[in-house]
């Protein structure tokens, strides 16, 4: 507490002798250079060079940093309130929707005096020109060349039917147009807060090619102008002061690149940048450093699973058995270190439609066995289903089992994924079911795995972050037939069923029914996968930074923070 008396009366000082307009004020507090703010307001992010954007065009960006690049330089219809806990919807380019009584149209009013940066006007033109160019890049139109590709997040814009969820934009006035649907559909709102959907315009992007990294400029309507990249060094943006909406404080934001997690980490510790990622062997030093504030938001959207190929693991008995004898427990406290928390579903706490009364699977040796007596009677006669540690003979009977021999996909190098696989090949082999670390040589995307060797794999550990808010977002890419990869093999008739009728649902009772019976069967009936944890979002920022934004999505936001007068800045 007498710390805390210390640097406030510190904070005094300064802002005593800023305001009496002393320039270029340094003072030397706890062995760190600190001085007043530089004539140019700019925040420096912490990045590792691993952290690089894939992409800079927004109708082709899947990973979470080249959305968190896009979303500083351009803005959607309407997006959620990054900074409310409850992520309310928010309007930006549009005023206001409404969808016609079928669901299949939904006409938009959109915001006037806009400007893009390169001071291209923001009317319905530009709306119509963006979603004629998703069109195009997810080949609705059948007019995509055939040396070209489809836009990565593609499948986002497909229905349930396997057809495009949009048929056309209609321009109705200068800021004024209705989507056309191709059948109704309730999810197309959230949608169209994902970052592919940001506005562009005609002017300064080209209709039928990808923006390129390094080489192209964004163009958008957002508080940032996009101003370079350089990669292994910084990328920065400047402020748009034409902006539409609030204030914003800074006049550049640069994200400074670094080798590795480390360096980023040594880099807040020193004082070198304002704010970043939270490396968890250093929260102890991010904690115990008095200009540094860690936050730890205790959940997120991040969801952790081990996936099952069912079609190699085709026996719902089996799956049942590996997915009662695996240690939750000691995942999040040991491997995780603590540092998330338990998944009962593929919805996390805070999400829309979350119910706490969802259970699923948890460690239960005996229910195991008892699973795995039934699938292999005649191999386990004899065998009793008794608790692991209870009766040391039943156990070496059934470690001595073969039952069933799987790979589980293992990375040569990473050395926290090889242990967690040790400990649940161990897990494994109370049940007779024998497990083996795989790594394809090279490593490539999943495309690769998925199309050549889903054979080879039966197991694998892998996570997702949903791409809107919306349960949709969460389950239909690990459990529908129509993802665009299917890593689970799975094709439930039952399932899929569901899932079409939710697509279309508005009445919100009835959405809830439906994502129990989607959730209770996945999880509780067919065990296509283990649910095992949700990760807890955490960030690190200097303590002049107020208001970060840290949310669930972990979506960077750098519009509504500012620099708190008085307090030592990264220098």
């Amino acid at each position: 507490m007498e710390k805390e008396k210390k640097n406030v009366a510190i904070m005094v000082l300064i802002v005593a002798l800023i305001g009496s307009g002393v320039g270029n004020v340094v003072l030397e507090i706890m062995g760190r250079e600190v001085r007043s703010p530089p004539e140019l307001n700019v925040l420096k992010y912490a990045c590792s060079e691993n952290s690089a954007p894939a992409v800079l065009d927004p109708v082709d960006s899947w990973d979470s940093v080249s959305n968190d690049v896009i979303r500083q330089v351009c803005d959607n219809l309407w997006y959620y309130d990054l900074c409310d806990p409850d992520f309310a919807l928010q309007m930006r380019l549009a005023t206001s929707y409404e969808y016609n009584t079928a669901k299949d149209q939904v006409e938009v009013i959109l915001r006037e005096n806009i400007y893009f940066h390169d001071g291209s006007l923001f009317n319905a033109t530009a709306v119509k020109f963006t979603f004629d160019r998703i069109l195009y890049f997810i080949n609705a139109t059948g007019t995509l060349p055939n040396y070209s590709r489809l836009c990565d997040p593609a499948s986002l814009f497909i229905n349930m039917q396997g057809i495009s969820i949009l048929n056309k934009t209609v321009i109705n006035s200068e800021y004024n147009v209705t989507f056309f649907l191709n059948a109704p559909n309730a999810i197309f709102v959230p949608l169209l807060t994902y970052d592919a959907c940001a506005i562009l315009h005609p002017d300064s992007t080209p209709a039928t090619e990808y923006l390129e990294l390094e080489r192209d400029i964004l163009t958008g309507t957002g508080p940032f102008e996009y101003v370079h990249l350089f990669l292994g060094y910084e990328m920065r943006f400047k402020r748009f002061d034409m902006y539409w909406g609030p204030n914003t404080f800074w006049d550049e934001v640069i994200w400074v690149y670094y080798p590795d997690s480390v360096a980023a980490a040594n880099a807040l510790l020193g004082g070198e940048v304002d704010a970043g990622g939270a490396l968890t062997s250093m929260i102890d030093l991010y904690i115990a450093d008095p200009d540094l504030i860690f936050v730890n938001l205790g959940t997120s959207t991040i969801f952790r699973y081990f996936g099952l190929n069912n079609r190699k693991i085709n026996e719902t008995l089996v799956r049942k058995a590996i997915a009662y004898a695996y240690n939750y427990s000691y995942f999040i406290d040991v491997i995780r270190q603590g540092y998330a928390i338990r998944a009962h579903q593929y919805l996390p706490p805070g999400f829309p439609y979350y119910n706490a009364t969802f259970k699923a699977p948890y460690w239960n040796v005996t229910i195991a066995r008892e699973a795995m007596m039934a699938a292999r009677p005649t191999e386990t006669a004899g065998l009793t289903s008794q608790d692991w540690g209870v009766n040391a003979t039943n156990d070496a009977a059934w470690s001595a089992l073969n039952l069933i021999t799987y790979y589980i996909l293992e990375h040569s190098g990473w050395s926290a994924g090889i242990e967690m696989n040790l400990a649940f090949a161990a897990d494994m082999d109370r049940i007779g079911i024998h497990v083996y670390g795989y790594d394809f040589e090279p490593f490539e995307p999943w495309e690769y795995i998925w199309s050549i060797n889903y054979d080879i794999l039966g197991i694998w550990y892998t996570g997702y972050v949903p791409d809107y808010l919306d349960p949709f977002a969460m389950i239909e890419p690990l459990l529908s037939n129509l993802s665009s990869a299917n890593h689970l093999q799975l094709n439930d008739p039952e399932i899929m069923g569901w899932l079409a009728e939710y697509e279309q649902e508005t009445d919100t009772t009835e959405k809830a029914k439906l994502l129990y019976k989607i959730q209770d069967r996945a999880v509780n009936e067919l065990y296509v996968a283990l649910p095992v944890s949700f990760d807890m979002v955490m960030a690190v920022h200097h303590r002049s930074v107020g208001n970060p934004c840290v949310n669930i999505q972990r979506n960077l936001w750098f519009r509504d923070s500012y620099f708190i007068p008085g307090v030592p800045t990264a220098s």
